[in-house]
């Protein structure tokens, strides 16, 4: 079975045997999906140069490791990628063929960083160039005070590797208090657009469990 992308470009339905469980009301915040099988965002571009950035977030109570992943396989990338993301509704990264990604993976200027508590996934940041390409938490863990540290970790590294001026964006999808929180690091708005999606929730409704059981 096919579905479509944003481009039209045919993709399968089943693209992980990384089927998750079934959570009733994982989408519960989300509006439900329309008949045309669009979603409507407002998608927020931002960026913070160094001298911006206020380094607020505290250290957790948990004690919370963060981890370079050198070499992450796909396997793994889609694992956290649909751990982390799916309550907001991430797909773009569905839509790559492994060797796509792999290939992402696998770029020198690529780098994917994973946080855990006694070995329970937390979230995860990833970054590209000047780029902090996706950011979250798992649910278990939103709520804890760790996003306002983790966000911290992600800046200092993009710092580190060199960037002048880091920028994001994020979507009226995303966490209610993302925005707040990118803004609070020191992040400014650019620009704001309004934008329909395919709803990934109609695109694989046996990943996304939709209507939920």
């Amino acid at each position: 079975m096919m579905a479509h992308g944003p481009n039209g470009a045919a993709v399968p339905t089943r693209l992980s045997s990384l089927v998750p469980e079934a959570v009733p009301d994982l989408f519960a915040h989300q509006p439900p999906p329309r008949a045309d099988g669009r979603i409507a965002v407002t998608i927020t571009h931002l960026e913070m140069v160094r001298a911006d950035w206020t380094q607020r977030g505290q250290p957790p109570e948990l004690a919370v490791a963060i981890t370079r992943e050198a070499a992450p396989s796909v396997a793994l990338y889609r694992d956290l990628y649909d751990r982390v993301g799916r309550p907001w509704l991430w797909y773009e990264r569905r839509l790559m063929s492994d060797g796509a990604l792999a290939e992402l993976l696998g770029d020198p200027d690529h780098e994917l960083h994973v946080a855990r508590h006694d070995g329970d996934l937390v979230g995860y940041f990833e970054l590209k160039a000047d780029e902090l390409v996706f950011f979250g938490l798992t649910l278990a863990y939103v709520g804890r005070r760790i996003g306002p540290w983790l966000l911290d970790r992600a800046i200092e590294r993009a710092f580190a590797r060199g960037t002048a001026k880091l920028i994001l964006n994020t979507n009226t999808l995303d966490h209610p208090g993302a925005l707040r929180t990118y803004r609070k690091a020191g992040f400014r708005i650019v620009r704001s657009k309004d934008k329909e999606l395919q709803d990934p929730r109609v695109l694989w409704p046996e990943v996304y469990r939709w209507p939920p059981a």
